[in-house]
């Protein structure tokens, strides 16, 4: 049975007889590891969609328990990506980030179309592309269903109105949400409590980045300072929920 569908190349590896391993996110498909014959260092069309940040599309021969790419056809190379140092890690980590988080065999079109659209906008993006890739993580929580709650106190309910206004949001990477004052309070007797204290309005910088195409991001760049923070809390919530190391270790939570 030969199967075909849109794919981008998360990873491979060389395996015995001059095969390789490709694990590709299909569009139709989700996740799938697929061994094939074809030579990368070939000029052919079928071994430039073995390469890394290549949209394309692959017809695979699906046995009882293996798969195999007999055919691909490239419908966009994103060779700029490779260019630039910066842009090349930043794409690195959506692809290590996906890899580690996509089941097998589970389609996920939604966040295949935003991959997509992620890869054309770090080809075209400035020499910092950080806060895109955050914009992008974030976006990436909903479609998982790990979300944070941003509404109102994860833990009793309390609106955000009814939140001191003069005070920056604490942010519960333990209960996956803004917190109110006295939440927080009563979470910190837990020594495993990770609590966030960040020094900007965390909800803002979170549905800006949820309401804005990607696009939007390859020029802007959030502060520093910000950036930083932002980092550090999404890298501690992804490995909590998604369980994926994939950004590093930042600044800690609040003490």
């Amino acid at each position: 049975m030969v199967i075909s569908s849109e794919g981008i190349v998360l990873r491979q590896r060389k395996i015995a007889n001059n095969r390789r391993m490709i694990v590709l996110f299909t569009k139709r498909y989700g996740k799938l590891s697929a061994g094939t014959s074809i030579n990368e260092k070939s000029k052919s069309r079928s071994a430039l969609a073995l390469r890394p940040f290549t949209y394309a599309d692959y017809n695979i021969f699906k046995g009882r328990e293996i798969y195999n790419i007999d055919s691909a056809q490239v419908n966009k190379s994103f060779y700029s990506i490779g260019e630039d140092i910066d842009r090349f890690l930043t794409a690195s980590i959506c692809i290590e980030y996906l890899d580690k988080v996509l089941a097998e065999g589970e389609p996920m079109p939604l966040l295949f179309d935003l991959t997509l659209e992620f890869l054309q906008s770090v080809s075209q993006a400035g020499k910092n592309a950080e806060t895109l890739l955050l914009a992008y993580l974030f976006k990436t929580l909903k479609m998982l269903g790990v979300a944070p709650e941003l509404s109102c106190c994860v833990n009793c309910g309390k609106r955000l109105e009814e939140f001191d206004k003069d005070k920056f949001k604490s942010f519960s990477v333990t209960s996956g949400g803004i917190i109110c004052d006295d939440c927080a309070k009563e979470e910190k007797t837990d020594t495993n409590a990770l609590i966030y204290r960040p020094s900007f309005d965390i909800i803002a910088v979170y549905v800006y980045f949820d309401s804005k195409p990607l696009k939007t991001f390859e020029k802007i760049d959030l502060k520093p300072e910000v950036s930083k923070e932002v980092r550090a809390i999404l890298a501690e919530y992804i490995e909590r929920y998604l369980g994926a190391d994939v950004l590093g270790q930042g600044i800690g939570p609040e003490v």
